[in-house]
C-alpha cells in the first residue's frame, strides 16, 4: 500500500551564497494575494514576514502535520551535531553494532539518513501497520536495497533509524528522545501535545507531530533564520547549511526540506512532490526537479501529505503556512497564484 494511504489510516538574497546550487531571483518584496489563501479549502493558514505576523486563521485544534515532522527531526540532528555527540559523515556502527557485519549498513552515515539516501527500503507497512512494539528495532533491521548514498528513496525508514540513534545516545546521556524534542521545541517556541508513538512510548520522527498554524509559522521562521546564516533556538546555521547542501542523489531534498534551487537550472522541471515520492526515481530526475522553474529558486517547502505545507523564502524572511486536506495539491500552481 502507498505511503499516503497508510498515513491516512494511521493519523487523524542571502540564501544564494549560503547554500550551493540555490540562487535567488528576489530583488523586490513579494506581494501576497491573501484571497488565495482565504478562498482555498484550508483548515488553517497564516503568513509572516521579517518575524511580523501578517494574518492567520487557526483551526479549532492543532492538526497532524504528517511528514512536516521530518523537518523538526532534522533540526534535532542539527542540535545533536552542534553538541558534539553525533557526527554527520562518520559510520554509525558504534551506536548500532548490529550493522557491523553488513557491508552496506556499516558505511551508512547520518547525512545519508537525514537526506534519505541511505539505501533502505521504505518500510511503510512494517513501521506503520497495526500496533508497533519497537519501531526502532524494526527500522534498523530493514533491508538496504541501493548502495548507500546513491539514490533517494522516500519513506519512514531513515527517520525511524534516526529515532533509534537518538534514543540510544540519549539513554547514555541520561535523558530521552521525548525530553530532547521537548527542549528543542521550547527553544523554537512551539509544542506538540499529541504525538504518535510506538508501544515503547517512542515518538515517531517520520510523522506524528501535531501543530497549530502559529507553531508551524515559528518553525518556518527558524528554518528561514538558519538558511540565512543566523543562529536561532540554540542551533548552528553552519551545521544546518552543511546538512542542507545539495547532494547528487537528490539536490531537491535535504535536511527534511524540499528546495526550489534547481529552478535556477536551464533544464529545470516542475514536479509535485506528493505525486513522485512513492516511485523510485534515478538521480537524473531529481537533479532537474523543482517546485516550479518560474518561482524564485530561494523557496523552501516543508511538506506533509494532502497539501499540508510550510513555505519559506529566506531572502525575504517570508513564511506561509497551509493546513488542510487535498486529494491533489500543486505547490507550483499555489505559490504562483499566491504571489502573482
Amino acid at each position: 500500500m502507498e505511503r499516503r494511504k497508510w498515513l491516512g489510516l494511521c493519523t487523524r538574497a542571502g540564501i544564494t551564497a549560503l547554500l550551493p546550487g540555490c540562487a535567488s531571483q528576489t530583488d523586490s518584496t513579494t506581494t501576497l494575494r491573501t484571497e488565495i489563501l482565504q478562498s482555498r479549502n484550508h483548515e488553517g493558514y497564516g503568513a509572516w514576514r521579517n518575524g511580523r505576523h501578517l494574518f492567520s486563521k487557526e483551526p479549532p485544534r492543532p492538526l497532524p502535520s504528517l511528514s512536516i515532522t521530518k523537518s523538526l527531526a532534522a533540526l534535532a540532528i542539527v542540535k545533536a551535531i552542534g553538541e558534539g555527540w553525533l557526527h554527520v559523515d562518520e559510520p554509525l556502527t558504534d551506536i548500532l553494532p548490529e550493522w557491523r557485519s553488513d557491508s552496506r549498513k556499516r558505511i551508512i552515515t547520518l547525512r545519508m539518513l537525514v537526506n534519505q539516501s541511505a539505501g533502505f527500503e521504505a518500510g511503510v507497512a512494517r513501521l506503520y501497520r497495526g500496533a508497533i512494539r519497537d519501531k526502532g528495532q524494526i527500522a534498523i533491521g530493514l533491508q538496504v536495497v541501493d548502495p548507500p548514498g546513491t539514490r533517494f528513496r522516500y519513506g519512514p525508514a531513515s527517520s525511524e533509524i534516526l529515532g533509534e540513534i537518538l534514543k540510544r545516545h540519549l539513554k547514555i546521556r541520561g535523558t530521552t528522545t521525548s525530553a530532547y524534542l521537548t527542549d528543542l521545541m521550547r527553544r523554537i517556541g512551539i509544542s506538540s501535545h499529541n504525538w504518535r508513538r510506538d508501544l515503547a512510548d517512542q515518538p515517531y520522527l517520520s510523522t506524528g507531530a501535531e501543530f497549530s498554524v502559529r507553531d508551524l509559522g515559528r518553525l518556518g521562521e527558524t528554518i528561514s533564520n538558519l538558511a540565512s546564516g543566523r543562529p536561532t533556538a540554540g542551533l548552528d546555521p553552519t551545521i544546518f547549511r552543511d546538512l542542507a547542501s545539495p547532494r547528487a542523489a537528490n539536490p531537491m531534498v535535504a535536511a527534511g526540506l524540499w528546495w526550489n534551487r534547481n529552478a535556477a537550472r536551464s533544464n529545470a522541471t516542475a514536479i509535485e512532490p506528493e505525486r513522485h515520492i512513492d516511485d523510485v526515481r534515478p538521480p537524473a530526475f531529481w537533479q532537474q526537479a523543482c517546485l516550479h522553474p518560474t518561482l524564485d529558486p530561494g523557496w523552501i517547502a516543508m511538506a506533509g501529505s494532502g497539501g499540508k505545507r510550510v513555505y519559506i523564502l529566506p531572502p525575504e524572511e517570508l513564511v506561509i503556512v497551509r493546513l488542510g486536506r487535498s486529494r491533489s495539491w500543486d505547490d507550483g500552481a499555489f505559490l504562483r497564484s499566491l504571489t502573482a
